[in-house]
């Protein structure tokens, strides 16, 4: 809301009162001012209040305890109630009751007052209900009588509101006669007329003060000047009085055109007269001092005779109906008004519009304060909110390091045990080779050398040994293989539990028990492995030439090969004393290999023995080799066939066997780590869940921050929207409702 729409007070009346209509300076228009700045101030309150609710439907949805249910409710209101004061002040007007007893003059005293004959006049009891003249946009004046809507001609005005009419209403009736307002500049300036019964026709004085009086402005006590207060009158007028603190009353005394025909008793009678009104609004009333009362509150007039100067028929004679001292009456008339207009100018400001700006004021404080609250609230809600971010982010990343720092030491400890794991049984696994022949020495099944048996025998062996074979490596490494894997997961599980803060989390990560029936397999698969061995169960002699022969080449590799690998394996230090030792050896070969050529020696010198011995020694070492051949051949049973094919088995399984230790160690060594990987997943996405839940935190806690950052913002500009408004309002009780604006009025 840009500038101030405080206007500028029109420059009141001096002494001289203009009779144009048009008259620019009327004390009338100070209230017609008030009027449209105050309409327009609230005009800006309502935008005020329309922008302030929407404001706190958000922060009432945001469920942050920034404002309370009652107070939301409370501000909702308010939009309402700005709503009726502006309904009320657009039909804010001054209001004037005139009363008095009957035919004193109070129709012909406003007609002369509106510069037209509107009211029924005449003699007698005239007016017999409340008549109101109220301003009207439109261009025909109307009337609108009680329980009826439907406009009548103003013609109908003597049958409705006229005592001499059979047509009668009951005396507190009030029936309206819109006017138009271009005609009369009282009526434009939203001044309302309200003509009453005579009061000396009625009892039901407090019944009329309650339905038409309450919100007058002024009040005007009509007298004739004939006559003097009486009873009646200062009765309505203390009712008045009990009801409206400090009303503002005017005395007319009427018809005071009839001293005209005893000038001698003009002074004393108009003494008695004013004597008599001050002690009664002075004394009695207690209103205002003599002196104000003797000049702004009593006059001497003769409404008839201001009636016809503004209302001239123009085929009367210019002096038709007036008597001496006619002009200084109509001065007295002229005077009257200019007091009433600043009279009823000011105190309908000051009753109609201060109780508007003092509830404007507190609409603007009620706003402006819980805007307030709210960004103060607001702020210190977004400093908590920022600590709590950065403490978030500092746990994030500390999060994040301890997350990295779990994953590398669990890769350490998976491969570490991994790596003891293929150790243990790669070396297991070589001790279970070496024992091989006396595993398969245990093997108990009929054996048989029939060919067709062989293969099933065989297949029988290939499972035994496989078998057995990966069960001794189980008893052998189940317990240490067990006690490195609950030792990698209760590290694992002590690091995760150390790391996450929710209970709930905790107790799932103790939740997880390693798997029970988890169990290395040491799969050997000899079906397949030694699926190329040929088994030699043929009767061999051991003294025959092709056996000496294998034997005599056997030794000649077996000495080559251990030459080598003693060479190879031997370091330069005791390269001398292991020199010495091959010496040995290749002499011990050596002797061997003369021995086993001393039997083919033997042998031809068999023949030459045969030669030169005869038959008979020949006979007797033939038969001897024979015993030998024929013992072996005797004892060449199916025992013996089935140790040599145990003993060619182990031999060539052991040698099969030699080349999967690293695939056998390398499979069991990944089972582990699997095993141990697979827990470490499992445990770790808690840490995962942690810190997702961190994350999305975090975001939260930024749009939270992001939406106080608004809420401050907002509460600050309308805050600062109330100020300026509060300022209008001041200004507007400086410039209208202060007692300097109201003395300045009176000037």
């Amino acid at each position: 809301m840009s500038g101030s729409i405080i206007r500028e007070k029109p420059t009141m009346l001096g002494p001289s009162r203009q009779d144009s209509v048009n008259n620019a300076n009327s004390p009338l228009k100070l209230f017609t001012h008030a009027k449209t700045t105050i309409t327009e101030i609230f005009k800006s309150i309502s935008v005020y209040v329309g922008d302030a609710n929407k404001f706190l439907d958000d922060v009432n949805k945001s469920d942050r305890n920034l404002l309370t249910n009652e107070k939301y409710k409370e501000i909702q209101q308010l939009k309402e109630k700005v709503n009726r004061i502006l309904s009320i002040i657009s039909r804010d007007h001054m209001k004037v009751v005139f009363f008095g007893r009957t035919s004193n003059g109070k129709s012909t005293t406003m007609n002369a007052m509106l510069r037209e004959r509107i009211l029924p006049v005449g003699m007698g009891h005239t007016t017999n209900c409340f008549l109101q003249i109220e301003g009207t946009d439109k261009a025909e004046p109307y009337v609108l009588t009680p329980g009826s809507d439907e406009p009548k001609s103003v013609s109908s005005l003597g049958n409705v509101g006229s005592a001499l009419s059979r047509e009668k209403l009951d005396s507190d009736s009030l029936v309206k006669i819109l006017w138009p307002k271009e005609k009369c500049r009282l009526i434009r300036d939203d001044v309302v007329l309200v003509d009453s019964p005579g009061i000396d026709v009625s009892a039901n004085l407090d019944q009329w003060i309650e339905q038409h009086c309450l919100d007058a402005d002024v009040f005007v006590l009509v007298i004739s000047a004939e006559a003097t207060i009486t009873v009646a009158e200062k009765k309505f007028l203390h009712n008045v009085a009990q009801r409206l603190s400090n009303p503002n009353i005017f005395i007319l005394m009427n018809r005071w055109d009839a001293t005209a025909n005893e000038p001698e008793m003009v002074d004393s009678v108009r003494q008695q007269h004013l004597d008599r009104g001050l002690e009664f609004l002075c004394d009695e009333l207690h209103i205002c001092d003599r002196q104000e009362a003797s000049e702004h509150r009593m006059f001497f007039i003769s409404a008839r005779e201001a009636l016809l100067k503004r209302n001239k028929d123009p085929t009367s004679s210019p002096r038709t109906g007036f008597s001496d001292g006619h002009e200084e009456r109509f001065a007295e008339f002229n005077n009257f008004e200019h007091e009433f207009e600043k009279c009823i100018s000011k105190t309908a400001v000051q009753t109609k519009f201060e109780q508007h700006t003092n509830r404007g004021k507190e609409i603007i404080s009620i706003l402006r304060d819980t805007t307030s609250n709210i960004a103060n609230r607001s702020q210190t809600l977004k400093q908590e909110a920022v600590q709590k971010l950065t403490d978030m982010d500092e746990k994030n990343n500390k999060l994040e390091r301890e997350l990295r720092s779990m994953t590398e030491t669990a890769k350490d400890k998976i491969r570490h045990v991994s790596e003891d794991v293929y150790k243990r049984v790669a070396q297991t696994l070589n001790d279970e080779i070496r024992r091989l022949y006396t595993l398969i020495e245990e093997f108990d099944r009929p054996f048989s050398s029939d060919p067709e048996q062989i293969p099933l025998y065989k297949r029988d062996l290939h499972r035994w040994v496989e078998e057995r074979l990966g069960s001794n490596l189980q008893t052998r490494l189940h317990h240490a293989l067990h006690s490195s894997l609950d030792h990698v997961h209760r590290e694992i599980k002590d690091r995760v539990k150390g790391v996450i803060e929710n209970n709930e989390r905790k107790t799932l990560v103790d939740s997880i028990v390693p798997r029970s029936d988890f169990a290395v397999s040491y799969r050997l698969d000899c079906l397949n492995l030694c699926s190329d061995f040929r088994e030699d169960i043929q009767f061999k002699f051991s003294l025959g030439f092709t056996s000496l022969w294998q034997k005599f080449v056997q030794n000649q590799k077996e000495s080559i090969t251990g030459s080598k690998s003693n060479y190879e394996l031997t370091s330069p230090s005791t390269s001398s004393l292991l020199s010495s030792t091959n010496d040995l050896l290749s002499t011990a070969n050596n002797i061997s290999a003369l021995t086993t050529k001393s039997g083919l020696v033997a042998l031809g010198g068999c023949a030459l023995v045969w030669r030169s011995v005869g038959w008979k020694v020949l006979g007797v070492v033939a038969g001897i080799y024979g015993c030998l051949y024929a013992y072996e051949r005797l004892m060449w049973t199916k025992k013996a066939q089935e140790r040599a094919f145990k003993r060619q088995y182990a031999d060539y399984a052991s040698s099969k066997m030699k080349l999967i230790v690293d695939m056998t160690s390398g499979s069991a060594s990944a089972q582990v780590q699997q095993e141990l990987s697979m827990y470490f997943a499992q445990t770790i996405r808690y840490v995962d869940m942690e810190k997702d839940d961190l994350t999305d935190s975090m975001k939260q806690k930024k749009i939270e921050i992001d939406q106080l950052l608004k809420y401050i913002d907002k509460g600050k500009k309308l805050k600062k929207q109330g100020d300026q408004i509060d300022n209008e309002l001041n200004d507007f009780s400086k410039q209208y409702l202060s007692s300097e604006s109201l003395t300045n009025t009176n000037e």
